[in-house]
């Protein structure tokens, strides 16, 4: 039973047969595709690894496609420019800065993109929920202000209140304060 199965595209037939023999070697199940058809992949891919010396834009835009499903993509290629590099990156795909060599550490590029991915993920979670946060922080400061302009209540006393109010309902402030503000709207219309 194979590890993974990967995709494989080399713009090269000896590399492409090269870097499947080496993932071979590791137990995993090289698909070698030689032309990008997005809608007609193999089934219950696991990754890809790309070898290029030209990395046609069909590739490039597969690559980046493919890493942003959470497969890990390793791409082994020269001279890419550096606002091609900047896009692969973004979108999860691990480059390595040279072709493909005879006793490449396949397995270890894998792993690199797979702990790539998992930390572009990490950090992708942690920016919604900090835009989550900022988001209820700016539905609590209105919904204070509301309360202090209808009830005469001080900043501490509305706050107080809102929490009050969201623990006994069982919300979470920002939730509360939403509520609070499309009451007030569909009242004012």
């Amino acid at each position: 039973m194979s590890f993974s199965r990967i995709l494989i595209h080399s713009d090269d037939v000896a590399q492409a047969n090269r870097l499947a023999l080496l993932l071979s070697r590791y137990g995993h199940d090289p698909v070698t595709v030689p032309r990008p058809d997005p809608l007609h992949l193999p089934d219950n891919l696991n990754g890809a690894m790309v070898d290029c010396r030209q990395l046609t834009a069909e590739w490039r835009v597969l690559c980046m496609a493919l890493a942003q499903r959470g497969l890990p993509v390793v791409l082994f290629t020269e001279q890419l420019p550096e606002h091609l590099q900047e896009q692969l990156m973004d979108a999860g795909v691990l480059q390595v800065p040279h072709r493909l060599l005879d006793k490449e550490p396949v397995e270890a590029w894998l792993k690199q993109a797979r702990s790539q991915l998992a930390m572009l993920k990490r950090q992708q979670d942690a920016v919604s929920q900090m835009a989550e946060q900022l988001e209820a922080r700016k539905l609590i400061e209105r919904a204070k202000g509301l309360l202090m302009q209808q009830h005469h209540l001080d900043e501490e006393a509305a706050f107080a209140a809102l929490r009050k109010s969201a623990m006994q309902h069982g919300l979470s402030m920002g939730e509360l304060a939403r509520r609070l503000l499309q009451m007030s709207a569909a009242r004012n219309t």
